[in-house]
């Protein structure tokens, strides 16, 4: 099994994977042979890469992910919906937002397990459209499984998970047209993209009322160890442990996801360059940690 770029190549190919539409219903099941109205479908709905079986190939299951098939289709749908309550200027709809974002993440912490058997291999290929949800979802779980192994109580895994949830919410005050520009934004373009920490920062903390922690990692999310970072310019131990966390699980992520300027890169190749940053951009402990799982 493999991941292929969805291009007229790929019509014939039978799918390795399950897709779902944005609601979490089923697009297509796995196996199906994607015909050419599968190809245009699959496109609108957002998807750039799939997973292809090759002929004669063996059936696999697709268990090297950390949080089950049915959250990753799911829970982005319903943290796409928490997003939409915290934004709301009626105090008791906020309410209800926090109430069900904390559901979220004690079931992410009582699903994600550090006692994986095998490295996390399947890559989790994303809708365009849903990304920002889908994101926060996979790095709350890599974010999970670091703090387990830092042998945090359940207090803290709780926390850190309702921080990595909500990390990248000042995303939503960026404009999209910056956001899914299709080439490499220009510097003017990335000043504005960089202000989503400080809004993302000042809503969670003067709307929401969240915990400071989580208002935190928000803000210094895009910090880094060396202090080559933003928005402050942050280094070390001055970064909250948290953000530091998140740091390297958002790169992660990020990297081996499809983006509107490019192609997802491998995961071989987002562990080659954690371990390369290790003590520059990455906290060399948290990186330790986060490769034990890719060491097996």
């Amino acid at each position: 099994m493999r991941v292929v770029v969805l291009n007229q190549d790929a019509i014939g190919k039978k799918l390795g994977q399950k897709l779902y539409n944005s609601q979490g219903g089923l697009l297509l099941g796995k196996g199906t042979e994607i015909k050419e109205f599968h190809f245009s479908h699959i496109q609108q709905v957002g998807y750039k890469s799939v997973y292809v079986v090759d002929e004669f190939e063996a059936d696999t299951d697709m268990t090297g992910h950390i949080i089950s098939e049915k959250t990753r289709a799911n829970t982005p749908i319903e943290l796409k919906k928490i997003y939409q309550k915290l934004r709301s200027s009626n105090k008791i709809t906020v309410s209800d937002g926090k109430k069900d974002l904390n559901e979220v993440a004690a079931s992410l912490v009582r699903q994600v397990n550090y006692r994986l058997e095998t490295p996390p291999d399947i890559l989790d290929l994303k809708r365009q459209e849903d990304y920002l949800y889908q994101h926060a979802i996979n790095v709350a779980a890599y974010a999970i499984l670091i703090g387990q192994r830092l042998r945090y109580h359940q207090m803290k895994l709780f926390d850190l998970a309702l921080s990595a949830l909500l990390y990248d919410f000042g995303m939503q005050f960026i404009d999209q047209e910056i956001l899914n520009k299709p080439g490499e934004l220009n510097e003017s373009e990335y000043e504005e993209v960089k202000k989503h920490t400080d809004l993302g920062f000042q809503h969670l903390s003067r709307k929401c009322f969240m915990k400071g922690v989580v208002s935190a990692v928000a803000l210094q999310h895009h910090e880094r160890y060396d202090g080559s970072g933003y928005p402050i310019g942050m280094s070390g131990d001055v970064i909250h442990e948290y953000s530091r966390i998140v740091a390297v699980c958002d790169f992660y992520d990020a990297y081996t996801s499809d983006r509107p300027h490019r192609q997802l890169h491998s995961i071989e190749d987002a562990v080659g360059y954690l371990k390369a940053q290790s003590d520059r951009e990455f906290d060399p402990n948290v990186v330790r940690h986060f490769m034990e799982d890719f060491n097996k």
